[in-house]
């Protein structure tokens, strides 16, 4: 990755943070979260707020999802980017998946990483600049995608998932 981060810093720099915070979404899963009662995976925090596993399917169900629109706005710039919350793909997932096993979403996560960190190493700093128009936010750069979509996203369903740990007595 040294000779990448020399060429696309900017693009090192957000493998980065996706990287970061798969690592920190491992560490809850291999600590707080798997030593606790299944059942409390389940339990929704406050009204409003997803569970555990309704967090973990739809993380597993995004990664995947942006990668595949960040190879069509590269392949295509211009064109419609992106979804917004009552996409019916982003609501199947939690449906079918927010209720799977802690096993299956462990399972399933490594592919889902994998296919978002293989579309961000192909990318260089030139795409990022790059431009897709996006229904709600209007015409903005592949860097801006990114970095709101998949960066700050994944790292706020981190968060999500610490503050969940903390409101259904999980944490420590």
């Amino acid at each position: 990755m040294t000779d990448m981060t020399a060429v696309n810093p900017k693009v090192a720099a957000l493998r980065q943070s996706v990287q970061d915070s798969y690592a920190e979404l491992n560490a809850l899963l291999d600590g707080p979260i798997s030593t606790h009662f299944s059942a409390k995976l389940y339990q929704t925090p406050t009204e409003n707020e997803w569970s555990i596993m309704e967090n973990l399917a739809h993380i597993v169900e995004f990664m995947p999802y942006w990668a595949g629109e960040v190879e069509k706005l590269v392949a295509h710039p211009g064109q419609n980017f992106g979804r917004t919350m009552q996409d019916e793909g982003r609501l199947a997932a939690l449906r079918d998946h927010g209720h799977d096993t802690l096993a299956q979403a462990r399972e399933a996560l490594p592919r889902s990483y994998a296919r978002l960190d293989a579309v961000l190493s192909a990318l260089r700093d030139r795409d990022l600049a790059l431009t897709g128009r996006h229904v709600k936010y209007g015409e903005r750069t592949l860097e801006w995608f990114i970095g709101e979509f998949i960066t700050e996203h994944l790292r706020s369903h981190v968060l999500q998932l610490r503050a969940c740990l903390d409101l259904i007595g999980l944490s420590g």
